[in-house]
């Protein structure tokens, strides 16, 4: 009786932890038919309790099996979304693990670890600091001209500009008027699911960050209006990437966990949309 207890038990721990693999078809099974900031807790509750954090020395080995070009080039260097170009020959190129940044003065000299929704908000703070969802590769100057910008449209006063197009200057937002960061049309998208993503898994930590333009010190909501409409502008103009797949995919062996905007862009709108009306 007593082995026969053991053997229910192993059953039972085995499929708990089917049942929370990131590759497995139940992984969203506990979503059912819910909707709006319920729908985003659901969410909030899966994507955190599958999350194992590997540290943030460890981002660049993942950026090896998510980040390597072969969607544009198909040369396995490294995609950074600040010098891709998509529609020719890139202005300048890395090779994982090598001329990680280490001190820059122009663009092409290194490339390092770049936090779309900025550290400093956080306090550099595990396991905000090295998930690998938010946290791209990135050339280093352009890393450091975005700094801690919120991302948006800019107007017709462009104070500067990387290699591929990316660009600073104001808001051409009428309800934002400060500096922002906007990256080319191809990676929009990207960038939108990857800090809806952000404020979904730490949606209970996001009222205790610094303030800033784009937030709104919720965990509801999580984002102010102006910011909230142009991510999901963006996400719908610019849908889910091969690209993107591949990160999502190598972000569930790295880490355990997934980002449910690129499995399922509808979840966008469904909780939302209310909030941007």
């Amino acid at each position: 009786m007593k082995n026969y207890l053991i053997i229910i038990s192993s059953l039972f721990i085995y499929s708990s932890q089917a049942k929370s693999d990131c590759d497995s078809a139940s992984y969203y099974s506990s979503v059912g038919k819910s909707s709006g900031y319920e729908l985003k807790w659901k969410l909030t509750k899966i994507i955190g309790s599958s999350h194992r954090s590997k540290g943030y020395g460890s981002l660049y080995e993942a950026y090896q099996m998510g980040d390597s070009d072969t969607t544009f080039e198909n040369d396995g260097t490294v995609l950074d979304i600040y010098s891709e170009d998509p529609t020719g020959a890139d202005p300048y190129n890395y090779k994982h693990f090598r001329k990680k940044c280490g001190n820059y003065k122009t663009e092409s000299n290194c490339y390092n670890r770049e936090h779309l929704f900025p550290q400093s908000l956080f306090f550099k703070r595990s396991p905000m600091r090295s998930d690998y969802f938010h946290v791209i590769p990135s050339d280093g100057k352009v890393n450091g001209m975005r700094g801690s910008y919120p991302f948006g449209e800019v107007g017709k006063s462009v104070t500067w500009k990387s290699r591929n197009g990316s660009k600073v200057g104001h808001s051409a937002d009428p309800k934002y008027k400060g500096v922002v960061f906007e990256p080319i049309d191809e990676f929009k998208g990207d960038v939108a699911r990857a800090i809806l993503y952000f404020g979904t898994r730490y949606a209970r930590q996001m009222p205790n960050f610094k303030k800033h333009a784009m937030t709104n010190g919720s965990s509801d909501q999580v984002y102010s209006k102006w910011f909230l409409q142009t991510m999901i502008k963006w996400h719908l103009n610019d849908p889910v990437s091969d690209h993107e797949k591949q990160r999502n995919r190598a972000g569930c062996k790295f880490q355990k966990n997934r980002n449910p905007f690129i499995d399922n862009p509808d979840w966008v709108l469904d909780i939302w949309e209310d909030a941007i009306n």
